[in-house]
């Protein structure tokens, strides 16, 4: 057994090798990351949920659907069909989840995905778990059952135990879904075990070394146990049946089973079923179809799992046998909290060990089959949300494609203040390590319904990508049949990235945005100084980033498990793992226990020269392979020799290696700025972004030497100079200025130096507001500043003139939506502030129009630029002025450079905003007469109220429409 796992890592390191050199020689060139920035490519493009509602599709609006995602920059989507809530009567219901019928819709839309170059997922359910109507008894969900028979004073003969019982209905009085024969037991049933318990003055003695096995000694056929005992016993019989747990929001008429997600038969027929019917649809090669991802919904059973295999396996993995401790199951507190907490591990790691092997892996290889990749958000969401039994760094790394969930606006902490709605570090610490390269999210899930716009959406993306998300997958695009009006029919949660949104027409440079970022982070690798081993426990957890583990700000840090941490190796000092990702610092989980191949893992780093940071192990895990030598081995460790494992926390052993964060800022320890680094062929990319809803300047210094700063700005596309900087040691350091919620790389490339100065002095502790473009840097702020470089200083005087348009504002609602057709605003205000209620409730695009003029001789500074400054709005604006598209705005500062687009005199500026639904769905509820909205939803979290639903009627009105004030802003470039 020794000898195979040698073996097998051996043969993985050299794959990892392989892997890792033809990765070098297709590294993306520094043009090549350039140029897939400015223009993402489909691969990094966002993704949505496609929510086909109750199963009713109208193919009609597929295709319209589906182009309108194209035009708004989403390149493909994931097939979800759902049921709806039980007081949701508005939905009519569809034919069943992979029908004839339904498998119309779902060529419709694998061939209308193929026109526009689009990648399709298929949910392989009718909402989650994974099963169908087509899942027999034999592969449906199971759980374990036992009947009790005292037996006193009997020796010899036989006894016949009672049949457990198998209820037939749930606690909620509900049928569960188990087929029984005539005769009363369920049509799927084998028997586990039966088990002898001594009694003693009445009582059962609760110590499984006292318990009997008597299973050889019963008949299954008759019900009858030889008896050769004496005294008094409590005889439990346990089996095997379904369980009966259904699918958790199935259409209406896809009602039906889970499979049993711990058996790689059910696996198998699930997924061959589904395939095929596909393949019915859409021809026998599904590699030629847009069809390109089976997609595994949140694992999210409930009660006792069991599967028949797993007696079996659990006596592989813990080398005894579970019979004797399966009244454990039903009655943990009549035992001691030592055999308790053994044997739930032990438990534990055999149902991860089962799912990981006969489901996730399984639906690899059954997926990579037919053409397909798997994704899922496996074992998940689990702890500390759910307690799913399952590993889950390893049952994400099992998938091509690992993917997580983060929420908007819903953060749901548990007493340790972490955030157990957001599933991000975790999933790309797994796409690292176990070299899978996409890390799927999930995003921006919501209960706040039609509240947001995209900047609304921006901080927590930006986050999310700062914990290494790299592929967007919104949550979600409700398909709305003709005839639903508007907003429309919507899956309960999520925010609503659909055409019925009323900025939906100007969502492509948020997109843009998002598939700039992601790209990026695809087409390069993760870099941090510390490795964290997140311990041996199952079910187990990362957290978000700086919640479990968290070296000190500044720094970062990637996690492992037990599996990927055997095979690491040392190289110069560093942690090494089988993609080559080298970590300086390993820091271990204080789990007041260590697995034994751990630990002489740790024993072999330490020797070779690693690095490890941890508290001393009370004790070595009683598992196969533990051994009395290991004690030694564990006091050596943590003991007085040299090759010992550090008693000293991860950021004070860089700091002695003198390596200090990998950025730094004034403000570090406030956390600021946020950021995450990766690199590839000698090219650093560094994402930094705004923690804060205000300005933020400071100068920071980057970990770097010899290289040449660059500013890649993901919401316009640029790639920018920068041309204030200076080497300070082993930093790189410049002033970067971000919006409120602002973000950018900050690029790092070899090559001569573009720095015309060495730093821009305010006088304060910030450097001044700043922006660097084409046309040099502008200063935002009045003031005497000094220049300096190579010790000399230069003063800069810094003026900005700033040219109020003011005034009346001509504004065109749309008439459609109870707005007036033309309106004068005397100045510039909140529609909500409107004494008309058509305005004050309004819910639509708005066009501004206003003609201002601009004097020839305005101002005369050098080379100045012009800059229309639109002050705030909500949400979205599109932008012309004397006739020419400026482009949108979806994220602050609101601001276009016009100094090629302004003239003398007249200038006519158009100013389109798109608001959202909410204030329109309120004014339909407080109002008599026409109801302009029509939707599914009536009732809705809303800001400020974690938590509350609130009925429409109640909730607050959103600011909407062009705020202001409006404002050119004139500048020079300093020089």
């Amino acid at each position: 057994m020794k000898t195979l796992f040698s073996v097998l890592i051996a043969f993985g390191a050299l794959i990892c090798f392989s892997f890792d050199q033809a990765i070098a020689q297709n590294a993306p060139s520094y043009d090549q990351l350039k140029e897939g920035f400015r223009s993402p490519p489909p691969g990094a493009r966002p993704k949505v949920y496609f929510w086909w509602l109750n199963g009713n599709v109208d193919t009609v609006r597929v295709k319209e659907e589906i182009a309108a995602m194209d035009r708004g920059g989403i390149s493909g989507f994931d097939i979800f069909e759902i049921g709806v809530r039980e007081t949701d009567d508005m939905v009519a219901a569809g034919p069943a989840f992979l029908s004839d019928e339904s498998l119309k819709s779902i060529r419709v839309a694998l061939l209308e995905a193929k026109k526009h170059n689009m990648d399709v997922g298929l949910n392989l359910a009718s909402s989650w778990n994974a099963g169908g109507s087509w899942t027999t008894p034999e592969n449906s969900a199971k759980s374990i059952y036992f009947s009790s028979l005292d037996v006193k004073g009997k020796s010899g003969g036989t006894v016949k135990l009672p049949f457990p019982e198998v209820p037939a209905k749930d606690t909620r009085g509900r049928a569960k879904a188990i087929e029984f024969q005539k005769n009363g037991r369920p049509v799927f049933y084998t028997e586990v075990a039966v088990v002898g318990i001594p009694m003693e003055n009445g009582q059962p003695v609760w110590d499984p070394a006292k318990f009997v096995d008597l299973t050889s000694k019963f008949d299954t056929k008759s019900d009858k146990l030889t008896w050769d005992l004496s005294g008094d016993w409590l005889v439990h019989r346990y089996i095997c049946s379904n369980s009966g747990e259904q699918l958790k929001l199935p259409s209406k008429n896809s009602v039906g089973p889970i499979i049993d997600h711990f058996d790689s038969q059910a696996t198998e027929a699930h997924f061959l079923y589904i395939i095929g019917r596909i393949q019915q649809a859409m021809g026998d090669d599904l590699s030629k179809t847009a069809l390109k991802s089976l997609y595994l919904a949140s694992y999210e059973a409930t009660g006792f799992v069991w599967t028949t295999t797993l007696p079996q396996v659990f006596k592989e993995l813990n080398g005894y046998e579970i019979n004797k401790y399966l009244p454990v199951l039903f009655n943990e507190e009549n035992f001691s909290e030592e055999v308790v907490s053994k044997f739930k591990k032990d438990r534990q790691r055999t149902l991860s060990e089962l799912m990981v092997t006969n489901f996730y892996k399984k639906a690899k290889d059954i997926s990579n089959k037919y053409g397909l990749k798997i994704n899922s958000e496996s074992g998940g969401p689990g702890l500390p949300l759910h307690n799913v039994p399952v590993e889950p760094l390893k049952s994400l790394g099992a998938l091509d494609l690992p993917r997580g969930e983060y929420w908007i606006h819903h953060d749901r902490f548990n007493e340790q203040g972490i955030d157990i709605l957001r599933m991000v570090k975790e999933v790309s610490a797994a796409s690292h390590i176990y070299g899978r390269g996409i890390v799927e999210e999930e995003a921006f899930t919501s209960f706040k319904h039609w509240q947001e716009g995209p900047f609304d959406m921006k901080p927590s993306g930006d986050r999310a990508f700062a914990e290494g998300m790299n592929r967007v997958v919104v949550h979600g695009f409700s398909h709305n049949p003709a005839g639903y009006g508007y907003p429309g029919i919507v899956y309960h949660a999520g925010t609503h990235f659909n055409d019925r949104r009323v900025w939906f027409s100007k969502v492509r440079p948020f997109n843009d945005y998002l598939g700039r970022i992601s790209f990026v982070l695809q087409e390069t690798d993760f870099f941090a100084d510390v490795l964290y081993y997140y311990g041996d426990a199952i079910p187990n957890y990362a957290g978000h980033k700086n919640s479990r583990f968290m070296v000190a700000p500044g720094y970062d840090y990637e996690i492992t498990n037990t599996e990927i941490l055997l095979q690491a190796s040392v190289k110069n000092g560093k942690v090494v793992l089988p993609t080559g990702a080298a970590f300086s610092v390993l820091a271990l989980e204080d789990e007041g226990e260590i697995n034994p191949q751990v630990l002489q893992k740790i024993d072999e780093l330490v020797r070779a020269g690693a690095r490890v940071t941890g508290a001393k192990p009370k004790k070595i895990s009683d598992i196969p392979g533990r051994t009395e030598a290991m004690n030694a081995t564990l006091s050596k460790l943590w003991g007085a020799g040299s090759q010992k494992v550090l008693d000293q926390q991860p950021v004070t052993v860089l700091e002695t290696l003198g390596l200090g964060p990998d950025i730094d800022y004034a403000d570090r320890t406030a956390n600021t700025l946020d950021y995450i680094h990766y690199n590839k062929a000698g090219l650093d990319f560094y994402f930094v972004r705004n923690t804060t809803d205000q300005w933020v300047s400071r100068e920071i210094g980057f970990r770097q030497q010899g290289k040449v700063p660059e500013i890649w700005d993901p919401v316009s596309g640029s790639v920018l100079p920068v041309t204030i900087y200076r080497e300070d040691g082993k930093y790189i350091k410049l002033p970067l200025s971000l919006a409120p919620y602002g973000s950018a790389f900050v690029t790092f490339k070899q090559g001569k130096s573009t720095a015309k100065f060495e730093q821009l002095n305010s006088g304060g502790l910030f450097p001044p507001l700043l922006d660097y473009t084409a046309n040099g840097i502008l200063v935002m702020e009045d003031g005497l500043f000094e220049a300096t470089k190579a010790g000399q200083s230069t003063p800069v005087t810094n003026i900005t003139k700033h040219q109020p348009i003011s005034g009346a504002w001509e504004v065109f609602f749309s008439q459609d939506w109870g707005g007036p057709e033309r309106i004068i605003f005397p100045e510039l205000i909140s529609w909500t502030e409107s004494d008309i209620e058509g305005i004050k409730y309004y819910s639509g695009d708005a066009k501004y129009k206003k003609t201002f003029q601009y004097d020839i001789n305005a101002s005369s500074m050098k080379n100045q630029r012009v800059l229309l400054d639109l002050g705030d709005l909500s949400k979205v604006g599109e932008v012309w002025l004397n006739g020419v598209s400026l482009g949108i705005a979806w994220a602050k500062p609101y601001r276009f450079d016009v100094t090629d687009v302004l003239k003398p005199a007249d200038n006519v500026l158009e100013i389109e905003i798109a608001n959202t639904w909410s204030n329109r769905i309120t004014g339909d509820a407080l109002t008599e007469g026409k109801d302009y909205t029509f939707t599914n939803v009536e009732i809705t979290d809303i800001f400020g109220l974690n938590k509350i639903k609130t009925p429409w009627v109640e909730v607050p009105l959103i600011r909407s429409g062009l705020l202001g004030p409006v404002q050119l802003i004139t500048v020079s470039p300093i020089e």
